[in-house]
């Protein structure tokens, strides 16, 4: 028997979505978003200057300190080596005691030119005796 088939009242009134997206639709408006995003990024990325050169700047800024570093190294090691031959050598003490503070000896002459200036610093405030005479010559 062949029955008419009746269709159900309620698929007669079948309301049709505004917008139908297909699964390929979706797919491309993902893709679209995921290629604009990675262009905002690597644009961020270069041009920015938490990017490629701020990058640059720190690494010169590095290299920069690390060679004071270096250099404050070889200072700071030569200095060492003096205090420790200030505190074991009396010649390494009483050369630094000649230049920098001016001492003579007791049977020493002090001869200074006139063309020679000084480095800036200030003269000696010790007991140098500007002119004296050897023992017997008197």
């Amino acid at each position: 028997m062949n029955r008419p088939t009746q269709a159900n009242r309620y698929q007669q009134n079948t309301v049709k979505p505004r917008f139908s997206f297909k699964g390929i639709h979706i797919a491309r408006l993902l893709v679209m978003f995921l290629l604009l995003l990675n262009i905002a990024l690597v644009y961020t990325i270069v041009f920015s200057s938490k990017g490629l050169p701020g990058y640059k700047k720190q690494n010169q800024q590095v290299k920069e300190l690390e060679e004071k570093v270096l250099k404050f190294r070889v200072e700071n090691q030569k200095l060492f080596e003096m205090i420790k031959s200030l505190k074991n050598s009396p010649k390494a003490q009483e050369k630094l005691v000649r230049q920098e503070l001016g001492w003579v000896g007791e049977n020493e002459i002090i001869l200074e030119s006139g063309g020679k200036q000084h480095d800036g610093g200030e003269k000696a405030a010790g007991p140098i005796k500007p002119f004296s005479l050897p023992r017997g010559i008197e």
